[in-house]
């Protein structure tokens, strides 16, 4: 049995779910946000073991039953009711997620991957020391909240600013709603002012690229879509996500170099991960340049330019079973 974790709303959960029901894997989807309103859990540790159920709406697990968990983008337990005040109904929801998480986190079952460790593997920082201890190229980078500093690491050589985390979800108007993307964009020396001190910025020195690459891993697969877009031209974007929903971006399969295929799988092993998604540049003179990792991104744009079978090959490494089936990074 199959426990995908995820929102309503997941083109990428949803290919998986088919390809699994293609291989007749039992999967069950429900989301942890949902606790403890309409999902309710009992577990029992007895014998050195844990024992009970979760149960929805319309399905019941056993969880002796869940040889795997997909942990893909599910919202945190929310708890509350009326009458509750705030900062109860957050200990609340607090008490939901260590409890859950926690059983799930015992059973022998492969995880694709576990939460704890996709936030560790989040950290942008600590992914360029890993990066670069596993063999791949890093640009220098600066991580300062000293306008001072930034100023001066911008003007010794052309530079991008990225974020190092998402940004909230929030409709124009302020009001809590769709995810906003912040693109990486180039900074002149002179637009560097002292908002820098507001909050640590990263920094990174800009890589022309001739095209880049998205890698998805899965278990021990690799796939590399090449990234064709106006991205890095004179005029343009510095963000090929920018050209997203146009008819001026494409995915072609290419081949992943050895020591970049070699490279990425111990990257993952580092943080003991069985997934990844990894953003390359490729320069000019053919020198592949590691700029972040995405440990729970998604593939289904990639795997519709391309035709690579990777929600299959996602379905495949969860059918395999628990962690005694299959080696797994994440225990």
């Amino acid at each position: 049995m199959i426990l995908l974790l995820t929102r309503s709303l997941d083109p990428t959960a949803d290919m998986v779910i088919r390809a699994l029901g293609e291989a007749g894997t039992p999967v069950v989807r429900l989301d942890p946000g949902d606790l403890p309103h309409s999902v309710e859990m009992s577990g029992r540790f007895e014998q050195g073991k844990w024992r009970g159920r979760l149960k929805t709406g319309h399905r019941e697990v056993d969880l002796a039953e869940v040889t795997a968990v997909y942990n893909r983008r599910p919202n945190p337990p929310q708890a509350g009711a009326p009458g509750m005040r705030p900062e109860d109904a957050q200990w609340a929801s607090n008490e939901c997620y260590e409890g859950f998480y926690g059983v799930l986190y015992s059973l022998d079952a492969l995880w694709l991957n576990r939460p704890d460790l996709n936030r560790t593997a989040s950290l942008k920082p600590l992914q360029l020391t890993v990066a670069h201890s596993s063999g791949l190229r890093v640009p220098t980078t600066l991580i300062t909240n000293s306008p001072d500093d930034a100023r001066e690491f911008v003007t010794e050589e052309r530079s991008v600013v990225k974020t190092l985390r998402g940004v909230p979800q929030r409709d124009a108007d302020g009001a809590p709603g769709r995810p906003l993307i912040v693109y990486t964009w180039e900074v002149p020396p002179g637009e560097v002012d002292d908002t820098v001190a507001q909050a640590v910025c990263q920094f990174q020195r800009l890589i022309v690229p001739r095209f880049e690459v998205r890698i998805i891993v899965v278990g021990e697969q690799v796939f590399g879509a090449r990234i064709n877009s106006p991205s890095g031209r004179e005029g343009e974007v510095t963000d090929w996500r920018a050209y997203q929903h146009t008819d001026r971006i494409s995915y072609t399969r290419i081949d992943v170099p050895d020591t970049i295929h070699d490279g990425v799988l111990a990257y993952l092993a580092s943080f003991g991960l069985l997934y990844g998604d990894f953003d390359f540049m490729v320069d000019a003179d053919g020198q592949w340049w590691f700029l972040e990792s995405n440990p729970n991104g998604q593939f289904a744009f990639v795997e519709y330019g391309t035709g690579y079978p990777i929600a299959r090959a996602v379905a495949d490494l969860l059918t395999k079973g628990t962690a005694g089936h299959v080696t797994n990074r994440s225990r």
